[in-house]
């Protein structure tokens, strides 16, 4: 396809007709044109190519140098000498802007961006034709070379980084209109038909909009119509990884199904619920998201769950604008991947800064020591706390770090217990919630008692009830606290078991409350997705029973629950919310 593509733009670009300026002398200059044009006509294009060099270097300025450097690029192109070729018309170009051969030079550089394989340069020095040209033969040429070109060669998100560089009006109807064509090409209808109507909407008097308004009405008569919007749950229900909690994954999606079916009872606009199974496999995401794209009144995708699974989604959606919301993915960097992603857990780097602030303006602490693991999470906790903490106006006054498979922390908590009277308490994110017994051991032996704390590791440690002074001292964040005793909750519990034959917890509640939150935030499911992600970052605070919810332009919740342990039990302190 691609060969006979170049095939057909060399046809097309070789002119049908280039008539020599009148000449009443250089008769020697009009010999050796004529001769080059022969040498040209006959392919021989190494003896066509010093010709016209000649005419270009050894005379000075005369009626067939500018028809001179397009024979020269042109025999360039035929051996392939590309590169030669381009610079040799760039040369022409900015020497002669205003010839009459500069239509053909740009046409002849287009085809040699196709021959190296630069497709955006291509496109982008075709559209500069359509721009600027006043000859309706090289620009309908150009629009037909620039059509097979982009359709060809060059995603949806190419053709639209070229839309959005364009500052002249002509070419925008025409490339809105390949845009839309590039997106029903890939699967997007729903993209194609955004795009179609800005087309009909922004330039209504163009021919570019008869078409755009066909294709609309082609691509509606064959999309799958949904009675209600819908919003789609992508879990790995059934993969076979090791690392995937079934059961962690079946009741989040209960809980999404839960809330869904609460609001349909007493709304009269339903909502519907498409479930896929995204088996944790990039190729299924990527054919689910082609699947999600012909069905116009999707609304929002809840899940995955899985940050890398999180990431691979957020590629695959890319050039898309549906808001993707994630209930439980923690890496960081996710909403940098893909502007409509929204992550309802937060951040590890969040968590860091998160807990700078309360433990700053809430407990009033502010000259810290910091513990922390070399692997796993433990050291982006601590860099993320410790920037917050400095740039609040804390000190920290001595930081410390060790392995997670060491018996001994003997050498850095003796260090940190040296400097106890200059501190108001202690960092420690866990990796690893099996080092607690340990590091506890060696607070009590140095006689360390300031306040711990710490990341949500702790809630799985044990080995408190051993060391009780030290336990009562231990305030860490967590992304769910479950308060039992609250009658509301109870009360949902019970609706929820009745129905479902099992009981909340958290993960249940991962599902459901984002679900709620949607409900919360978005006022009419039948809008555009668009005011719709405004919506979502509305800076509502929604109140849910694990957590709080609260998105704003930086699309990553900004609650945590702080949570005590006191006389062996978990408490919860506050549901505290950042303040940048």
């Amino acid at each position: 396809m691609a060969r006979n593509l170049i095939a057909f733009i060399l046809l097309i670009l070789i002119p049908i007709c280039l008539y020599p300026q009148e000449i009443s002398d250089w008769t020697k200059v009009d010999s050796l044109f004529n001769q080059g044009l022969s040498f040209y006509n006959s392919k021989q294009f190494n003896e066509s190519n010093k010709v016209f060099n000649q005419i270009i270097k050894d005379y000075s300025f005369n009626p067939k140098t500018t028809i001179a450097y397009i024979f020269d690029g042109k025999s360039l192109l035929q051996l392939k000498l590309f590169y030669e070729a381009k610079d040799v018309l760039n040369q022409f170009l900015r020497k002669y802007p205003s010839s009459n051969y500069a239509d053909e030079a740009k046409l002849t550089l287009a085809q040699i961006y196709v021959e190296i394989k630069d497709y955006t340069s291509a496109l982008n020095q075709l559209t500069e034709m359509i721009d600027n040209s006043s000859s309706e033969f090289y620009n309908n040429y150009s629009k037909v070379s620039a059509e097979k070109i982009a359709l060809s060669f060059l995603s949806p998100s190419q053709i639209k980084a070229v839309l959005d560089s364009t500052k002249k009006i002509n070419s925008k109807p025409f490339l809105l209109l390949v845009l839309g064509k590039s997106y029903f090409q890939n699967d997007d209808s729903l993209n194609a038909c955004n795009t179609f109507n800005n087309l009909i909407k922004e330039f209504p008097a163009s021919s570019e909009s008869i078409e755009a308004a066909k294709l609309n009405k082609e691509i509606r008569s064959k999309q799958e119509v949904f009675s209600t919007p819908v919003i789609a749950a992508l879990l790995p229900l059934s993969s076979n990884s090791a690392n995937i909690d079934k059961r962690a994954v079946s009741e989040i999606l209960e809980g999404i199904k839960f809330a869904i079916s609460a609001y349909n009872k007493n709304h009269d606009q339903k909502v519907g619920l498409i479930i896929r199974n995204t088996n944790r496999d990039e190729k299924e995401i990527q054919k689910i998201k082609n699947e999600l794209m012909k069905i116009h009144s999707l609304k929002a995708v809840i899940g995955p769950i899985y940050s890398d699974e999180v990431k691979e989604t957020l590629n695959a959606f890319k050039g898309t604008d549906i808001p993707i919301i994630s209930p439980t993915a923690t890496d960081d960097g996710l909403t940098n991947i893909y502007s409509y992603f929204f992550q309802a857990n937060p951040s590890f780097q969040l968590r860091g800064k998160i807990m700078a602030e309360y433990i700053y303006f809430v407990e009033n602490k502010k000259r810290m020591a910091v513990l922390y693991a070399e692997e796993g999470y433990s050291k982006i906790f601590a860099d993320s706390f410790t920037k917050e903490f400095k740039q609040l106006g804390g000190k920290i006054i001595i930081t410390q770090k060790y392995n997670s498979d060491s018996t001994s922390f003997e050498r850095q908590i003796s260090q940190i217990a040296a400097d106890s009277s200059k501190l108001d308490g202690i960092y420690l994110p866990l990796s690893d919630n099996r080092d607690v017994p340990a590091i506890l051991s060696q607070f009590v032996l140095y006689n360390f008692n300031l306040p711990i704390y710490g990341n949500q590791d702790w809630f799985l440690a044990k080995g408190f009830e051993t060391y009780p002074e030290l336990s009562n001292k231990l305030t860490f964040d967590s992304d769910y606290f479950i308060d039992y005793t609250d009658s509301t909750f109870q009360q949902f519990n019970k609706e929820f078991s009745d129905q479902t034959g099992i009981d909340v917890d958290r993960y249940v509640l991962y599902g459901y409350d984002i679900t709620n939150y949607l409900f919360s935030a978005v006022k009419d499911f039948n809008a555009e997705r668009e005011t719709l992600v405004n919506e979502i970052e509305s800076k509502i605070i929604f109140f849910g029973f694990h957590n709080n919810i609260y998105f704003d332009k930086d699309r990553i919740n900004k609650f945590l629950n702080i949570v005590r342990y006191k006389d062996g039990k978990f408490e919860l302190v506050d549901k505290f919310k950042s303040s940048k």
